[in-house]
């Protein structure tokens, strides 16, 4: 007879769907050595067991012949920091087939949401006024499904909404004057969500070369140099090329442990780059993510940086420079200064990407840019402002809910008498028009732990090619496993598919969305269905 416990202060109990561990907790798989039949000699049991994560990755596994082991204390889990809240699975093959969950719960959060509000006080300090002033402010992009703007109010309306072709938005207000000493303040908050995705990385592998056919401007924009990136040095081809024959995905993992084992963090006082963390074998952040990304196109992985805010153990928000990698037709995240854990996507729910591409140099992508008639020489003054509440799931429609602490939170600062005039939901990416139409026939059962295949039909309406990738998601508790199918779908057709499902570990009735996406994350087509998997 084996039996799952749950062990706190080396004291055991059975573990029940209502238990919930917690750090310094641990999951002990054990069984009474009278009871266990694998003591006897003649026997050759198995027991295979995997410890499966929220969303859906294997993160601990263990087989052992039973006949030789004989112990009460088969397999013993330990609760660490590292993991994130959620159900995990215990499944246990072999000769003693069993799967139970285990709720777990740590600081980690595999999904936020934040209320982040962002303001710029404009300043005319000059006896004479400014007119025709005109000022763009950055909009964290939608990156679906792993950071999802829900809505926006801002004092101001603005002119129109700006975006470039990497997914950077701003939002444009103007002004036809600007009176002698005049202060105004322009400020918005937005409803933003993130969450860690989990993606079947191992079929970025089989799809390389289509990619790079699909993409191939992508391919040719990304794969050179850059101001601070140096991907055609000497120093960084050597590197490179020691990984040329990997797949993108195991060139990812390799660049990141030579990150680890050869630069140290060191706080730097401004931006220098991939050449110099190379060349001194330090860096801060800024220079970790500029020499992973000028490694990923060394070796023919599109790769550019993110800017973001991520906050630390301390509860404090700082300014960030991470990255993203192109595979399987999008953009992937990752953060090559913070990632040890190859267990889960690479990059920390806990962080708000503002804005994507090199924001070094002479770049055009700028949190604030601003235009005016110069004539006279006039100088504008600026100071930029940034508030991060969690809202800790109470604020779901009405924005007016603030809860208390957001108030008090702002109390004192430039927010606290801003009036909040304009909402502005157009600015959601989730309202853009579909243009690809999905009709799925899927099944309303399917086999836990086994793939199977069901037909998706693609309809693209309009009159140009489409280049996307189909994300298939397993959706539980608003936590994201995708599988990714990059497509060429010709103007005006009809393309039937057979998408192989692959094995999956969810059990009972679990969301299944189907997405056709840009590279940058936007929507263009969308279906879904709720099957039971048992």
């Amino acid at each position: 007879m084996i039996e799952i416990f749950h062990v706190r202060h080396s004291k055991s109990r059975i573990l029940t769907p209502q238990t919930v561990l917690e750090v310094g907790d641990s999951i002990l798989i054990a069984g009474e050595e009278e009871q266990i039949p694998f003591v006897q000699s003649n026997q050759k049991l198995r027991l295979h067991i995997l410890f499966i994560s929220p969303v859906g990755t294997i993160i601990d596994s263990d087989q052992l012949r039973l006949d030789e082991t004989g112990l009460r204390h088969i397999y013993r889990f330990p609760i660490t920091p590292d993991l994130f809240s959620g159900t995990y699975i215990l499944q246990l093959d072999g000769d003693f087939k069993r799967i139970a969950k285990v709720n777990i719960k740590t600081k980690k959060q595999l999904m936020h949401r934040w209320i982040f509000t962002y303001g710029v006080k404009i300043i005319n300090p000059n006896n004479n006024p400014i007119n025709d002033f005109t000022i763009d402010i950055m909009i964290p992009p939608n990156i679906s499904p792993i950071q999802q703007v829900t809505k926006i109010e801002c004092n101001f309306r603005p002119s129109k909404l700006i975006a470039d072709k990497e997914g950077n938005r701003w939002m444009r207000f103007y002004f036809a004057q600007l009176d002698p000493n005049e202060k105004i303040t322009i400020a918005y908050r937005a409803l933003i969500i993130t969450r860690l995705v989990s993606y079947d990385v191992t079929r970025i592998k089989s799809e390389e070369k289509d990619i790079e056919n699909l993409y191939p401007e992508t391919f040719q924009k990304y794969t050179q140099d850059e101001p601070f990136i140096d991907s055609s040095n000497r120093k960084i081809i050597r590197i490179a090329q020691k990984v040329s024959s990997f797949s993108a995905l195991s060139k990812v993992l390799s660049f990141l442990k030579f990150l680890r084992e050869n630069i140290q963090f060191l706080p730097q006082s401004g931006d220098f780059g991939a050449l110099y963390a190379l060349e001194n074998r330090y860096g801060d952040c800024t220079e970790f993510a500029s020499l992973f990304v000028s490694l990923c196109r060394a070796a023919n992985v599109p790769a550019r940086l993110t800017t973001s805010t991520i906050q630390s153990e301390n509860g404090e928000w700082q300014h960030h420079s991470q990255a993203e990698f192109f595979a399987n037709g999008i953009w992937i995240p990752i953060d090559p200064t913070l990632q040890e854990d190859t267990r889960y996507l690479l990059r920390n729910p806990g962080c708000i990407i503002l804005q994507r591409g090199n924001t070094m140099g002479d770049s055009p992508i700028r949190q604030i840019r601003y235009f005016y008639d110069d004539i006279q020489n006039n100088k504008i003054t600026l100071h930029t402002f940034i508030d991060i509440q969690s809202d800790k799931g109470r604020i779901m429609k009405k924005m007016k809910e603030i809860p208390t602490e957001f108030e008090l939170g702002t109390k004192g600062t430039l927010f606290e008498d801003i009036s909040w005039k304009h909402s502005i939901p157009s600015l959601d990416l989730e309202q853009q028009v579909h243009n690809i139409d999905i009709r799925v026939t899927a099944p309303e059962t399917a086999p836990v732990h086994k793939p199977f295949n069901i037909p998706v039909h693609m309809y693209n309406r309009g009159d140009e090619d489409v280049t996307g990738t189909l994300r298939i998601s397993f959706v539980r508790g608003g936590i994201y496993t995708s599988h990714l199918y990059p497509l060429l779908l010709e103007r005006n057709s009809h393309d039937p598919i057979m998408i192989e499902i692959p094995a999956t570990n969810f059990l009972g009735k679990t969301l299944v969305e189907f997405i056709f996406q840009d590279e940058n994350g936007g929507k263009l087509g969308y279906e879904q269905r709720k099957i039971h998997f048992q």
